[in-house]
């Protein structure tokens, strides 16, 4: 495993979570609205499910098959670059041969589930 980058992919989608409550936020009348962010981390035998979830705005069903692709934002022009969960992705899942996934109801809540294995593939070499 790879700490820094374990960090980075979780550092990525925390600071969507933080960004999606900070938007439901401006949407709603003062005091109507409680940010949440809950981070749940579970042992299921030969891996580790990390859990986040924030009840910000949700994510759009139009855009659920793009938001792991490189560059895709719905962030406003210096805000963001659209490869934070692009990166999660590939760390998660191509780099210590994981599972990252989502859940999401519009104006409701989002959750992503990160599985990492306990031990990674031996990689053999010639």
């Amino acid at each position: 495993m790879f700490p820094q980058d374990i960090t980075r992919a979780l550092l990525n989608v925390i600071s969507n979570s933080i960004y999606a409550t900070l938007k439901q936020n401006a949407k709603l009348s003062e005091g109507a609205y409680k940010p949440t962010l809950t981070i749940i981390t579970k042992n299921v035998g030969d891996a580790v499910e990390i859990i986040i979830r924030d009840n910000g705005e949700g994510i759009a069903p139009e855009i659920r098959d793009k938001i792991f692709n490189p560059f895709f934002t719905t962030k406003p022009p210096g805000e963001g670059t659209g490869l934070g969960l692009s990166l999660s992705h590939d760390i998660i899942v191509k780099q210590h041969g994981g599972m990252i996934d989502f859940d999401t109801r519009p104006n409701e809540f989002t959750e992503f589930k990160l599985t990492l294995p306990r031990s990674s593939v031996e990689q053999t070499g010639a």
